[in-house]
């Protein structure tokens, strides 16, 4: 389908295909007074993904209705037996790149990253390290904890995937593709030696949580979609562990350049 083209929305993204034809309006003309990419609104007209809440309640505004009318939060409702519904991604890897593409792009207030080594943001996130320049000259503040690479934690996570050393280096690694940005306003980057049981990607009211299991690498173990109004409780534990994180970490040292 060209840009131009009148969408034919399916499954979650029919709503949106549906006020968009009442509306006449088509998927370029969206996505320029929505102030977003084209691919964003033909993602979500194709059930991939539902678009970061700035981004959705721009769209909204635009087709004269609220976001709940679009994308309603299924899962911030507890079912009979209490259970939350949530988007869940049986592995890191089998995350669309242009989940965290968009959402690092769409980022207003916040980006915190909590991570051993994390070598996949630059290997598969094209232009990560552009992504979070451009987030930071917005004024989002940009938070990055990488694992200590001498740490006693990292090198037993290690152990555990079977990769010895070789974590420690991806650690080393990510400090150093880090380093163009490190002095940035608004960018800050501490090395922690916590042991990790969930690898954290906060933008802005979205978690993505990458959690570990014994035994095997964190990219092929699941990912948890989170939003913020999910569960107060849900999203205050993860924050806090974030938090936790943060206060203990010592800032990353680079030369002065």
């Amino acid at each position: 389908m060209s840009a131009g083209q009148r969408p034919t929305g399916t499954d979650s993204g029919k709503r949106l295909a549906e006020q968009m034809q009442q509306r006449h309006i088509n998927i370029r003309d969206l996505a320029a007074r929505a102030g977003c990419d084209e691919r964003t609104i033909q993602r979500a007209l194709n059930g991939e993904t539902t678009p970061q809440l700035r981004v959705a309640e721009a769209i909204a505004a635009v087709l004269e209705c609220e976001p709940d009318d679009l994308w309603p939060r299924a899962g911030a409702g507890a079912s009979l037996n209490g259970a939350l519904t949530v988007r869940l991604f049986p592995s890191r890897a089998q995350v669309p790149v242009d989940v965290w593409r968009d959402a690092l792009a769409a980022a207003a207030s916040r980006i915190d990253i909590c991570v051993y080594g994390g070598t996949f943001l630059f290997d598969n996130v094209h232009g990560f390290l552009r992504l979070v320049r451009d987030a930071a000259s917005r004024g989002v503040q940009v938070r990055i904890a990488v694992g200590d690479p001498g740490s006693s934690a990292v090198h037993q996570r290690g152990l555990e995937e079977g990769i010895g050393d070789s974590l420690a280096g991806r650690c080393r690694l990510t400090l150093s593709r880090l380093a163009p940005i490190h002095d940035l306003e608004g960018v800050q980057i501490r090395t922690h030696s916590t042991p990790l049981y969930v690898s954290m990607f906060f933008i802005d009211d979205t978690l993505y949580a990458n959690h570990h299991i014994l035994g095997s690498p964190a990219g092929d173990n699941p990912v948890i979609e989170i939003p913020r109004d999910l569960d107060p409780e849900v999203w205050e534990s993860y924050t806090n562990s974030f938090e936790q994180i943060w206060v203990g970490a010592h800032p990353a040292h680079y030369p002065t350049r």
